[in-house]
């Protein structure tokens, strides 16, 4: 009622609203948008070089002072493209040394080899107490250059009155012009698609349900777009899900539901919300079916996991779209898939999506921000710009897993989108390391000392004969104790553990007995 109200009294943004709403409707564009984009890249890049500028003179201004400069001094501004703190020299390093499949011609003695990784691990390790590669993925990308929404990562500092002024300037344009307009639209979309969902659940001829579903939930989306200032761009729209199958994208925001919901109609899966997100996804599910459930409820995932299985069946349904990592990662890469919506046995239809973030960061750190306060934040930037690619649809090879159907997938969306390829799981956000993982890390070490060092040279015949040996060397006494340890089903492997394990506990045993017993009294 109040945004209906407010067009009634200020007519010019009535009928600037109204001209949005049924150009958006169609899925047209005046162009004006584009324009506009093009114009701050513009200011953007003329700051760029005010900032550099600025810089470059009072660099060379220190410099040309006379007397001696003080051994340290802070730098009054850092280099924006300052985007990594370290150069990851000895990380990459080991991150080959585990992946590598090479074998060398000659190999090392395992302990030159542990030694001279061991070198190479406390650097790494040093370069991840500094920056490590995943949680740096759950904070806001640094912006190569001013935005004129934020300075830097760091405090406000003056650099010149012009870009002050543009700044103050561009303060006013997006609060007293931009955000009045977007508030209207974003209420009278969600008021759109609320009501109209409503009344599409109470058709009572499916066919006719669904058709007025796809066309209200596309007109709705659109106009939800328009209120972040987005542009769109989907690419290879022949590769894009038509009816079934289980479509897959990288993560960034909520918004990107809305954002694939632009130009094709999803079914949804996802954790249950509270709030204004709880109330949009009821407000979706009186029209069509989705499946929301509760992330911290273990036995609910296997029911989840049965109703994704019948939606894929049902080729009559709606294509689900599912964000295999399972929270929001800042669209600089791509991390572990989870394997559930893999294991189903579908045609997946792997979707890329990247941001571009010079005119605003689209990552949601539900950590630190709430929905209310990220689609504030959206409303008060300047512009949403993603590119969308569809992938062609990929499907389940002869004797692959579900980890590398997953894998293969998640590899051909960070290739499409420019992002980086992470295996680490996005659940380290709020989780500690698991032990799985751990173990993971110590069998990729065990398997580079199998190829390149002398550990498994031993030959079955001389663990045979050192068995013998072993055997030998013990008293009578001590032979019959071990034999009852032994067991008839163990193989050669667990016989030689369990002999070589007492041959060390009586070593130890003797060694302690030493001082208080005759050398002519002990057996081994």
């Amino acid at each position: 009622m109040v945004a209906w109200l407010f067009l009634m009294f200020f007519p010019p943004v009535t009928i600037t609203v109204l001209l949005v709403i049924v150009v958006a409707s169609f899925g047209g564009t005046l162009g004006i948008r584009e324009l506009f984009v093009e114009g701050l890249t513009r200011i953007f890049e003329w700051g760029a070089q005010t900032t550099h500028g600025y810089e470059y003179l009072e660099d060379e201004n220190e410099s040309g002072t006379s007397g001696e400069s003080p051994p340290f001094r802070i730098k009054k501004r850092h280099s924006s493209g300052d985007l990594g703190i370290i150069h990851r020299e000895k990380s990459d390093l080991v991150d080959s040394k585990l992946h590598s499949t090479d074998e060398p011609e000659c190999r090392q003695t395992t302990v030159s080899v542990v030694v001279d990784d061991s070198i190479d691990f406390i650097a790494a390790g040093i370069e991840a107490i500094i920056e490590d590669q995943v949680t740096s993925r759950f904070r806001a990308e640094q912006l190569p250059s001013w935005n004129l929404l934020t300075r830097t990562r760091y405090s406000f500092q003056y650099i010149n009155w012009k870009l002050s002024l543009l700044w103050a300037a561009g303060f006013l344009f997006r609060y007293l012009v931009l955000v009045p307009i977007r508030i209207l639209l974003f209420i009278l979309g969600l008021t759109t698609m609320c009501g109209v969902c409503y009344i599409v659940g109470h058709v009572p001829n499916q066919r006719i349900r669904k058709f007025l579903n796809r066309h209200v939930m596309l007109m709705s989306m659109r106009i939800f777009s328009r209120s972040f200032s987005s542009i769109i761009r989907f690419h290879d729209q022949e590769n894009r899900a038509k009816k079934g199958g289980i479509c897959v994208a990288n993560h960034t925001s909520p918004i990107d539901v809305m954002v694939l919901s632009c130009d094709n109609c999803y079914a949804m899966i996802g954790q249950k919300q509270g709030g204004l997100l709880g109330f949009i996804q009821d407000s979706l599910s009186r029209a069509e079916h989705h499946i929301w459930f509760e992330r911290s409820e273990a036995a609910d995932r296997k029911k989840v996991v049965q109703r994704l299985r019948e939606h894929v069946e049902d080729e009559n349904k709606l294509p689900i779209i599912i964000f295999p990592e399972g929270t929001c990662i800042n669209n600089t890469s791509v991390m572990m898939f989870k394997k559930g919506s893999f294991e189903i046995g579908s045609t997946i239809y792997p979707i890329a999506m990247k941001y571009d973030s010079r005119l605003t960061d689209a990552f949601w750190n539900s950590s630190e921000q709430s929905y209310g306060e990220y689609l504030w934040r959206m409303m008060t930037s300047w512009a949403i710009i993603c590119d969308v690619w569809y992938l062609p649809p990929m499907t389940k090879e002869e004797g692959e897993d579900a980890i590398a159907f997953a894998r293969r997938v998640k590899r051909a969306i960070a290739k499409k989108g420019g992002l980086v390829d992470l295996e680490w799981d996005g659940a380290l956000k709020r989780e500690r390391v698991s032990s799985k993982l751990i173990q993971l890390q110590q069998k990729l070490y065990y398997d580079r000392l199998t190829r390149t060092t002398t550990i498994n040279n031993i030959t079955e015949e001389d663990l045979q004969t050192d068995v013998l040996d072993i055997m030998q060397s013990i008293s009578e006494e001590d032979r019959n104790s071990l034999m009852k340890q032994l067991d008839e089903t163990d193989d050669d492997d667990a016989i030689i553990r369990k002999v070589s394990a007492y041959r060390h506990d009586l070593r130890k045993l003797s060694d302690s007995m030493g001082a208080a017993v005759e050398p002519d009294s002990k057996h081994v």
